[in-house]
This record gives C-alpha cells, sequence and structure tokens, in this order.
C-alpha cells in the first residue's frame, strides 16, 4: 500500500496504533492490526475534520490465505466504495490503472478518488440456477456451466446456490461446503413454473447472511419469468439497495413463441444494468462455457475506489453515480461497468 503526503497527525496517530499494536498478545491481533489500521486512520481524520490529500492505492495481487476475510475490512459511513470493470475491446479486463485515470460524479458532483484496489478479493457468490420445466432440454448445460463458474472462482469465495421452481429455495447455503456443489446440481430435476424474479429476491436475503464486502449474483435462465409474487420494477429497487452486482447468461431461444420468452432478455439487462453487471447471451454450450469463464474473470479483476462525497449529506436518499475514464486513460477504447447509484447513509 502506498501512503502520500502523511500529515504529522497521521504520522503520530500511527506511532500511537504501532505501540499499542506491539504489546497486543496474538498473531490475529496483529494481522487483523494490519489491514485495520489504513482504514481507520482515513475515518478518523474524516471525523477531526483534517483535509484528506492521501491517495490509498492497493497493488495487484492475491490475499492472504490464512483468512482472506479480513483483506475485506472497511469501516467508514462516509467512504463509498464501489467496483468497477475495465474491458478492453477483445473483452479482456483492464489492469493498471491508476486514480487519476478514473472521473467519479455522484449526483453530477465531481469526486477525487482516494483509494483505489485491484486486489483479487473474495466474494460471496450466489448462483441462481434456472431448473424450471422450461429449461429441460438443457439442464446439463446449466450444471456444467455452474460447475464451471465455482472452480474458476476465486478459491476463498463464499458461493451459495439458488434453485429456480414454482416456489424457489436455497439449494445450498454459505454455511454449506463447495464440496456438496456436484451432488447439488446432479439432484436438480427441472419442473414446475419460473418464479425468477422470487428467487433473485432470495439469493438478496442469502446475501445478507455473507461474509465479504464484495457481493455478486449470477442467474443462469432462459430470462422467462412467469410465477413470481415480485415485479421486476420491485426488484429492481432491491437490487439498488443490496449492493451486490448482477450477472445473467441468458440461454436464450432464438424462436420462442411465449410473450415471457421474448421480454427475457430486456428485463434482465434493465435488472442487471442497475447494478454495473449485465447479460451475456448464449445459443450453444461452447458460448456457453465462454460466457462463464468471462464473468469469472471480469470477477477477479475488478477495480474498487473509493472516495468521501464532496456533499456529505446523511439523509438516506438516493445519489446518482456515474464512473467513467478520463481522456488521459484513452477512455474510447474501453468499456466500463459501474452500479449507476446508492443510497446515502443515514444518521
Amino acid at each position: 500500500m502506498i501512503w502520500a503526503h502523511s500529515s504529522p497527525i497521521l504520522q503520530q496517530v500511527r506511532a500511537t496504533l504501532g505501540r499499542l499494536a506491539s504489546v497486543c498478545a496474538g498473531t490475529l491481533l496483529r494481522s487483523l492490526f494490519a489491514v485495520v489500521v489504513p482504514l481507520a486512520v482515513s475515518s478518523y481524520l474524516v471525523a477531526q475534520g483534517t483535509n484528506i490529500n492521501e491517495v490509498h492505492v492497493l497493488a495487484r495481487g492475491m490475499p492472504s490465505a490464512t483468512d482472506p476475510r479480513r483483506q475485506t475490512v472497511r469501516a467508514n459511513v462516509d467512504l463509498v466504495l464501489v467496483n468497477v470493470t475495465v474491458l478492453d475491446k477483445a473483452g479482456q479486463a483492464v489492469t493498471g490503472l491508476q486514480p487519476a485515470q478514473f472521473a467519479v460524479l455522484d449526483n453530477k458532483n465531481p469526486q477525487t478518488v482516494r483509494y483505489l484496489s485491484n486486489v483479487d478479493e473474495p466474494i460471496s457468490l450466489v448462483v441462481v440456477l434456472d431448473a424450471s420445466a422450461s429449461m429441460a432440454a438443457r439442464i446439463d448445460e446449466v450444471r456444467q456451466a455452474s460447475s464451471e463458474l465455482v472452480n474458476t472462482s476465486n478459491p476463498h469465495d463464499d458461493v451459495a446456490v439458488i434453485v429456480v421452481r414454482d416456489e424457489p429455495f436455497v439449494a445450498l447455503s454459505f454455511k454449506d461446503s463447495t464440496s456438496e456443489l456436484q451432488g447439488t446440481l446432479d439432484a436438480l430435476r427441472p419442473d414446475g413454473a419460473t418464479s425468477l424474479w422470487d428467487a433473485v429476491y432470495l439469493g438478496i436475503n442469502e446475501l445478507k447472511n455473507s461474509h465479504f464486502q464484495r457481493k455478486a449474483m449470477v442467474v443462469i435462465s432462459d430470462g422467462g419469468d412467469n410465477h413470481s409474487r415480485y415485479t421486476e420494477v420491485q426488484l429492481k429497487s432491491l437490487l439498488q439497495e443490496a449492493g451486490a452486482e448482477v450477472y445473467a447468461i441468458g440461454m436464450f431461444d432464438r424462436y420462442a413463441t411465449r410473450i415471457e420468452e421474448r421480454k427475457g432478455p430486456l428485463q434482465l439487462d434493465e435488472v442487471t444494468s442497475v447494478t454495473g453487471g449485465r447479460v451475456l447471451s448464449v445459443h450453444d454450450p461452447v458460448e456457453l462455457s465462454r460466457a462463464v469463464a468471462q464473468i469469472s474473470h471480469e470477477l477477479r479483476n475488478q477495480y474498487i475506489l473509493g472516495y468521501y462525497p464532496s456533499i456529505r449529506s446523511r439523509d438516506g436518499k438516493w445519489r446518482r453515480l456515474k464512473v467513467k475514464l478520463a481522456r488521459s486513460a484513452s477512455a474510447g477504447k474501453f468499456r466500463l461497468y459501474a452500479r449507476k447509484g446508492y443510497y446515502a447513509a443515514t444518521e
């Protein structure tokens, strides 16, 4: 981590905390201290009204294998964190960008990026599998895609599986071992109507029990909801609050006749785009495998940028968010994906 322009206050705080850490017993406390201090210090300076000129940059790399969850500790209600995916024209993740190369607008007000990470931090991942009757012909592909998605993820990721039926259910929770995944997939039998939106809602609830700061959901479906209690509008509102990125692998039928299947691509696009995710359409097993690899690649090569809003109104209202690349970063050559807003903190 790089600290620029360390102020006397910062040096004093770090020295004091260092003396405290030196007398604390136990490896766990010392390890946790090393992760929490940088952000705790920045939180302290904000609370004291001190100007923050430092930019915190984490180098690209894997988190500690001993306990990766320590890497996700962040504690400041004013610090806004945004996951950002930057792709080149070939769909490959772009790494090595610096804070100055990002432009952030919060309710149209320019912001200064204070924190930037390109570390492959673990995530809590919910996989929503469509096992309704309409997926009968492609259920083997669904099983294979789900298995590949987990196998190519960060080995420290938490994984849960939601199955879409008349009534969606949790087939694998975050408390379960991923070693049970294959048995869960083998037991899938397509049947019933498609409560897709209800399944996504159930996935949102499951993410509330997750361990990691980063959260994502991957939906594998033909997109044809026909049995949910929740509407698309209600679901989008819930996703805006959840802070999870949602990707969808759309196994769409080019010759679909049912209205819900024809509307599926557009609806999935609207649901995913508000979260900073997107839809990848597939029509055969080869395309499906590529889509899984692409999503896994993007999730493992994201930037996490943070900033302190220039207008810190803790009113709980929705704030529009726009993240783009500055001209110096050859913005026209890249595609960028990030969530479109967030709800401000409350007192």
